[in-house]
């Protein structure tokens, strides 16, 4: 076959690459919505990427499964979509015509999912976007057409897309193993997934229709992609519990943060009527038995109720022994109120010495395991 026959059959599949083309822009849209809100085109924080329906293990696994396709149209910043979207848009025509629009879009989803379910299988720790996955799909599945219908190919025109593909791919989970932050799981199970869809739905170029969507080999290609991913999603270690627990615990922690700053205000200004007479000891007392106190003992209760995800437990311990000494030391100072003794008066501030030195011991040890890291 020569190569204007071959683009003659080409084209007559496809006349436009539509699907490709509407890929990149809804691609392009989305980016400009998340570079509008962040106001940081170069790179968006996790935080937007996950709100924006990035493929977060712990949500994915509570039940939110459509983030393993909307992570697809999602990207970390300018230089991220805008290569993944070049490779698509030269790749993506040629393989929109050679499988048509129906096929193409099979390929570039199936391989996208899968591409986001070995993710996931492989790490569970942070937020994955981006559309590599189904590119590398594409790219796969164009190299399963090369070796399947060699002869469909003209040969200049074969060994071009050959090396290019294979150029593409090998520079590509080079660059992967090389680099840090780079998603290569996400990579190979996009080109696994383009591989055996596209083994599955090749077709001669003169073949009337790109894909025989009910053949053994078809059927069975999807088939084999579907229980790749099922495997994958049911070997994905479990992260949900500890996920939850992480969650709740610095909810508990911010709390924890906000009440004991109102406290600490609280009881300086407190003690500071008092020096000035605005206040009697009486009224003091009341204001420490009826408030102050109890507060302290409700955040100590609380911190003793919530779980802290295991690296973190140290942390709970002392924040309850903080809190335990800094009400300890209001009911010494209670005691010196009642009773006029100074002994109460000298226990209530080494107490307060104690507390203090027990939230500066913790500092510490965070400093040293942040700079450890």
């Amino acid at each position: 076959m020569n190569y204007d026959t071959f683009t003659n059959l080409l084209f007559s599949r496809v006349r436009r690459a539509d699907v490709t083309l509407a890929i990149v822009v809804i691609n392009g849209v989305v980016f400009a919505l998340l570079a509008a809100i962040s106001r940081n085109p170069m790179q968006f924080p996790s935080e937007l990427l996950i709100q924006a329906g990035g493929n977060f293990a712990p949500l994915v696994q509570k039940g939110e499964l459509w983030r393993l396709l909307s992570a697809l149209f999602l990207h970390g910043g300018l230089l991220h979509v805008g290569l993944n979207m070049l490779a698509l848009y030269q790749a993506g025509q040629v393989v929109e015509r050679l499988f048509g629009r129906a096929g193409f879009i099979v390929i570039y989803i199936g391989a996208g999912l899968l591409g986001n379910l070995a993710s996931l299988w492989w790490k569970q720790g942070g937020v994955s976007v981006g559309a590599s996955g189904a590119i590398f799909g594409v790219y796969g599945a164009l190299l399963a057409y090369l070796l399947l219908q060699r002869g469909s190919v003209p040969g200049e025109v074969f060994r071009e897309m050959r090396s290019g593909t294979l150029g593409f791919i090998g520079y590509s989970l080079f660059a992967g193993f090389s680099l840090q932050g780079i998603d290569n799981a996400a990579h190979l199970g996009g080109l696994a997934g383009g591989l055996l869809l596209g083994l599955a739905f090749a077709e001669p170029i003169v073949s009337p229709r790109p894909v025989l969507w009910l053949t053994r080999r078809a059927l069975g290609g999807m088939l084999a992609v579907a229980a790749i991913g099922l495997v994958l999603w049911q070997q994905t270690p479990e992260v949900i519990r500890r996920y939850e627990v992480d969650s709740a615990y610095q909810q508990t922690l911010q709390h924890f943060a906000l009440e004991e700053q109102d406290l600490l205000r609280e009881q300086a200004a407190l003690m500071e009527a008092l020096r000035q007479r605005r206040i009697t000891e009486a009224a003091a007392l009341d204001v420490l038995e009826r408030d102050f106190i109890l507060r302290w003992e409700r955040q100590v209760n609380q911190l003793s109720w919530t779980e802290a995800p295991a690296a973190s437990d140290w942390q709970r311990r002392e924040l309850i022994n903080y809190a335990s000494t800094r009400r300890d030391a209001l009911k010494a100072l209670a005691q010196a109120f009642e009773t006029r003794q100074t002994v109460w008066v000298e226990r209530s501030r080494a107490l307060q010495v104690q507390a203090d030195n027990i939230l500066l011991q913790m500092r510490l040890r965070k400093s040293v395991e942040a700079g450890a890291r």
